[in-house]
């Protein structure tokens, strides 16, 4: 999650979780195994005896450690072990912790072994806890480092970098069943411009159009006398419904988040084939709602890098208005959170750089809201309003989602967004009402997922070049669209009741 900047946002990341019951403190935990996708690709299943697996649980880092967390530069085990005693009681089975690059990759050319210690704790504790893992790729967290600079997402540096990080993470932890995924970066964005792209769009161009008569078939009018063959200008960062220049632009900021990609999931299938591989998304890479103009789209499509990754995380928080300000703002939250996780389901479009697959499944890998509190310029919430609305986020989501990690784990004393008062506990580590009802939940997870309907085919293309008129029209219609096969699912109310 971007959580430094989120005013109204929780992620949620939707994975399938195994039907291992978290025991009490005391008790014997079962062997784990490692974890893959279901043969239907529809979930996921532990990989020797084929027992489902729904994914239940909370991103994870210590509270008291500033904002944003400094979780591995202020490593406390017994700390550390104490909270996952704590999330084991309340049912969690899986938990999301970030990796940083200020801690794990400060210089391009090595991974800290001192770090990579404390991780090895951090498996330790996390296995006899009976919980898995999903461990990002390096971030901001604890520092930027130099050679992210100036192009952190093609630029050459930052790729040698990351390859150097995965062959040795994947090589230290392959076959570990405690953890479960690697998550390559947490909602990642591409810039609207770097400098150094333009060689790369002007490649691409003449990838796509066999000659300049091809491009300005497809281009028309919008070709000027100072665009050329192998030197063509970047469209503005600015809505223009339909423009060629401007919708040929965002499909190659796809493509070199595809690449992106494509170079760190073949690193680290080399390093470690054993593990599943994922994508934090932001909610932004649905691309109907939009938070500004067109460079907010985040250029990261779940629909097609699917074909590259095991199953997709994407992350949701309620940014449509307050869900208790009105019925209307509940609604719409609701209806945007369907939205968000259908995207992950439908038939891709045509012209995107990747081939269409069948999708794997999908995990709402940050959700929530705030409850005890009022974080920021933000009303007063009570714990209980807190429960209410996330757990209207799991009842509409069950036929969506195959997987669900609550954020944070704690209220979070520092932070400068929701987090303040978001978690399962408080920051003293009194379980909160959610707390109360995620563990209800956590009991009965066999009744929690709904089989997915199949979902209609949509017409995304023109979103990435509309403005905010039109974008909220054709975010409607999705959403009408997905709710009438929704709509026919048969409710089955599980335990914990919602």
């Amino acid at each position: 999650m971007s959580k430094f900047t989120k005013s109204a946002s929780l992620v949620v990341v939707v994975l399938a979780a195994t039907s291992l019951h978290v025991t009490s403190s005391g008790a014997e935990q079962p062997k784990m195994q490692l974890i893959v996708v279901s043969p239907d690709g529809q979930g996921f299943v532990e990989r020797d005896s084929g027992r489902p697996f729904i994914v239940f649980g909370t991103n994870y880092y210590d509270p008291h450690t500033g904002w944003a967390p400094k979780l591995w530069r202020q490593f406390d085990a017994q700390k550390v072990r104490q909270h996952f005693g704590i999330m084991r009681e309340l049912g969690v089975n899986c938990a999301r912790v970030f990796l940083t690059a200020g801690s794990f990759q400060p210089n391009a050319e090595r991974v800290e072994e001192q770090a990579l210690g404390k991780l090895d704790r951090l498996v330790e504790i996390a296995g006899e806890a009976g919980i898995r893992l999903i461990l990002t790729g390096p971030d901001h967290w604890e520092g930027a480092p130099s050679y992210w600079r100036p192009d952190r997402f093609a630029g050459k540096s930052a790729l040698d970098a990351l390859q150097r990080f995965w062959d040795a993470v994947g090589n230290r932890y392959k076959g570990e069943p405690t953890i479960l995924a690697w998550d390559l970066l947490n909602e990642p964005e591409l810039p609207w411009f770097v400098q150094g792209w333009l060689g790369q769009w002007n490649a691409w161009l003449q990838k796509t159009y066999r000659d300049w008569d091809e491009l300005k078939a497809a281009w028309g009018e919008e070709l000027t006398k100072a665009d050329k063959w192998g030197d063509v200008a970047v469209p503005k960062n600015q809505p223009d419904l339909g423009n060629p220049r401007l919708q040929d632009w965002q499909r190659f900021r796809e493509h070199l988040a595809d690449e992106w990609v494509r170079c760190q999931v073949e690193a680290l299938r080399r390093a470690d084939p054993t593990h599943l591989i994922t994508i934090g998304y932001i909610q932004w890479s649905y691309p109907l709602v939009r938070p500004g103009p067109p460079g907010r789209y985040a250029a990261f499509n779940p629909r097609w890098q699917v074909e590259l990754l095991d199953f997709v995380s994407i992350h949701f928080y309620p940014t449509m208005g307050g869900p208790f300000s009105s019925q209307e703002n509940w609604q719409n939250n609701l209806g945007y959170l369907q939205a968000v996780l259908a995207y992950c389901w439908t038939p891709a479009y045509a012209g995107a750089s990747l081939s269409p697959r069948k999708r794997g499944p999908v995990v709402l890998g940050e959700y929530g809201w705030y409850g005890g509190g009022a974080p920021q310029q933000h009303p007063y919430l009570s714990e209980a309003q807190q429960a209410s609305w996330i757990q209207a986020e799991i009842e509409t989501s069950r036929a969506l989602a195959d997987g669900w990690l609550s954020w944070p784990f704690a209220d979070t004393p520092g932070s400068t967004d929701m987090s303040l008062f978001g978690g399962l506990v408080k920051s003293d580590l009194t379980v909160k009402t959610w707390g109360h009802k995620f563990k209800e939940l956590a009991a009965n997870l066999s009744e929690l997922k709904q089989p997915t309907p199949e979902l209609p085919e949509f017409g995304f293309r023109q979103a990435f070049t509309a403005g905010s008129e039109d974008l909220d029209k054709m975010h409607r219609s999705y959403v009408s669209a997905i709710q009438r096969p929704l709509s026919k699912v048969p409710k089955v109310t599980p335990k914990g009741s919602f």
